[in-house]
């Protein structure tokens, strides 16, 4: 009889056994089910981008472009990673709404260097591998309270181009209510010069990146690029400014409640403006706008941001997008957004767009800038849809002559 009892609780600890084993696996299956689909979310991020042109002299010119698009990030062999970029340039004054464009490129993680391009793109990954060569700090937490210099020697890519950028970066951190603690990075420019033929112009450019605390990934960034001259007869200002941050799926920012009058203290430095120009008589960008300007402006906003990184990964998710789309609207090949009344600087698109974000807390528009002194924003209107695709006729010429 002990002996039968004692069967019987065999056979029901192995029963029990076997159900603790299965549930046991079905629970491994369900996390392993969860970590890959969150590795599979957590690969793919979604961006908005406000991107405006403007230009002053014997004319004006103005054109405003805003992006959706979303990266996708694909692990290779050998610690590269390869990017796909699929956007939507989201104007409600084209007949189809919106144009679509994709792209990809891959970044070696060891070396930095971008490669797996097309002759579109054959300057921007020169710009990012020679700059990649100067990087010498990987921004970290200890950097929050310090300021420090960083340098990118450009020599090896144009005479017309600066030899040498010069960075004071500043990084701060913040808490968000939603996402907790942060760091913004911010990045200002000593003055540099562009040659156009014999003379030269003068140019800065300032950017803010805003990062989660171990700098993987971005939230919010800004870069204001400012060129001046007055060598052909009258002052003339090129200015780009650009915003990017961070979506869900349908293009709703994300929160960044809590970050507080601190970062908008520290945005304002960068200078992005309060008014738009006011188009009085609209006119193309002038020849040395296109070229040395837009080359500048290009090469000027990936430095920017891999200086505020200390390396190209994330911040070319954010900087290669918005240095192609400059291209794009410089040649006019992006219609506008906005009329006389509608049309947007871009702190006033990130206030209205960005939950805690303040327009005219972010913005200033100080005489040495020379823009955003306008009384009135006006439009000047683009020639056809492009986004973030650069012209496949003759782009290279009109581009930049210094496009290998």
């Amino acid at each position: 009889m002990i002996i039968s009892n004692m069967s019987e609780t065999k056979c029901f600890l192995s029963r029990q056994g076997c159900c603790v084993i299965m549930a046991l696996s079905i629970m491994l299956l369900a996390s392993s089910s969860t970590i890959s689909l969150a590795m599979e979310q957590e690969s793919e991020q979604h961006f908005k981008m406000i991107s405006v042109v403007e230009y002053t002299g014997k004319g004006q010119f103005r054109n405003q472009a805003e992006t959706l698009f979303k990266v996708r990030k694909d692990p290779l062999s050998n610690n590269e990673v390869q990017y796909f970029f699929t956007a939507n340039d989201q104007n409600p004054n084209l007949a189809n709404k919106s144009s679509s464009t994709a792209f990809s490129f891959i970044l070696d993680r060891n070396t930095h260097y971008l490669s797996g391009v097309g002759e579109e793109m054959a300057f921007l990954a020169k710009v990012n591998n020679e700059s990649a060569k100067s990087l010498k700090i990987k921004i970290t937490k200890d950097k929050v309270g310090k300021t420090w210099k960083q340098s990118f020697n450009l020599s090896s890519l144009s005479d017309s181009l600066p030899g040498r950028l010069e960075f004071t970066l500043t990084a701060m951190e913040l808490k968000t209510e939603m996402f907790g603690e942060m760091i913004a990075v911010r990045a200002l420019s000593e003055p540099f010069f562009v040659k156009s033929g014999k003379d030269s112009v003068r140019s800065t450019i300032n950017a803010i990146y805003l990062f989660d605390p171990k700098i993987e990934d971005i939230y919010l960034s800004i870069s204001v690029f400012e060129a001046a001259t007055d060598a052909y007869g009258s002052k003339e200002i090129l200015r780009h400014e650009v915003a990017t941050y961070r979506t869900d799926a349908t293009g709703a920012s994300v929160d960044l409640s809590g970050l507080g009058p601190e970062f908008e203290k520290f945005v304002r430095k960068v200078g992005l403006s309060r008014k738009g120009v006011k188009v009085v008589e609209e006119s193309p960008l002038p020849q040395w706008a296109q070229s040395e300007g837009l080359a500048a402006a290009q090469v000027a906003n990936i430095c920017a941001a891999m200086a505020c990184e200390g390396a190209p990964n994330p911040v070319v998710t954010v900087c290669i997008p918005a240095a192609r789309t400059v291209g794009a609207q410089s040649l006019g090949q992006i219609p506008s957004i906005g009329t006389f009344a509608t049309a947007e600087t871009v702190a006033g698109s990130l206030g209205k767009s960005v939950v805690g974000i303040g327009a005219t807390k972010i913005a200033m528009a100080p005489a040495v800038l020379g823009m955003g002194l306008g009384t009135a924003t006006t439009v000047a209107a683009g020639a056809a849809a492009g986004g973030l695709a650069i012209a496949e006729n003759n782009s290279t010429k009109h581009r930049s002559p210094i496009v290998p």
